[in-house]
C-alpha cells in the first residue's frame, strides 16, 4: 500500500535564462559592499540584507513572480542579499524568521548543494526512519543559472560544503504577506 501524503510543502522552481550582466553585476556588488555579514554561512561572502527596491533586477524577478504565482500581487518583497561561495564554504541549516516565504535567485548553477528538510523531521524522525524507512527526509535541489525558488519560509534548509573550483553565486530575499 503506498502511504499518501497529508500535508504538502510548496515549492515552485521556475527556469528563466540569467538576465545579461547579472555576474559582473554580483562581482561589482561585493565591491561595494566588501565586508560579509556572518548569518548562516561559513565562509564566502554574504551581503549585508537590503531593501528590496534596491535590487537591480527586481522588475526580472517579480515578473516571473507575478506572472506564475496566482494571487502573488497580495505579497511584497522586503529584502534581499548577494551570497558568493569558493570552494570550501557552505550554509547551515537555517530558516527565515518573520517572513512567510522566501527566495533563492541562482545567478550561478548550484551543482546540487541546496537542501531542503522536512519541516516534521524534528518531531517525525522515528515514524520516517522505522515505518517508511525514510532516513533524512528532505530534497537536494539542483538549479542551473537563472533558476528562481520560492519556499515557505519556515522550511529549514543548507548549502552543502562547495567542492568545486568555481564560484557559487545567488540572492537570497524575504516575502511578506500584505495583510
Amino acid at each position: 500500500m503506498q502511504v499518501p501524503i497529508l500535508f504538502a510543502t510548496p515549492l515552485w522552481k521556475y527556469n528563466e535564462t540569467l538576465p545579461k550582466g547579472a555576474i559582473e553585476w554580483a562581482y561589482d556588488h561585493q565591491k561595494s559592499f566588501p565586508e560579509s555579514v556572518l548569518v548562516s554561512n561559513r565562509g564566502g561572502y554574504q551581503s549585508p540584507s537590503l531593501p528590496w527596491s534596491e535590487f537591480k533586477f527586481k522588475h526580472h524577478i517579480g515578473r516571473v513572480l507575478t506572472s506564475n504565482i496566482k494571487g502573488f500581487n497580495e505579497f511584497q518583497i522586503t529584502n534581499w542579499w548577494l551570497n558568493i561561495n569558493e570552494k570550501g564554504n557552505y550554509n547551515t541549516t537555517h530558516t527565515h524568521p518573520n517572513s512567510d516565504l522566501a527566495g533563492i535567485w541562482y545567478i550561478t548553477d548550484n551543482d546540487g548543494e541546496l537542501y531542503f528538510q522536512d519541516p516534521l523531521i524534528q518531531t517525525r524522525s522515528k515514524l520516517y526512519e522505522n515505518i517508511l524507512g525514510v532516513q533524512n527526509a528532505g530534497l537536494q535541489m539542483d538549479c542551473k543559472a537563472g533558476s528562481l525558488l520560492i519556499f515557505p519560509a519556515d522550511v529549514p534548509h543548507r548549502v552543502e560544503e562547495h567542492v568545486l573550483d568555481t564560484k557559487r553565486i545567488s540572492v537570497s530575499f524575504n516575502i511578506k504577506s500584505k495583510s
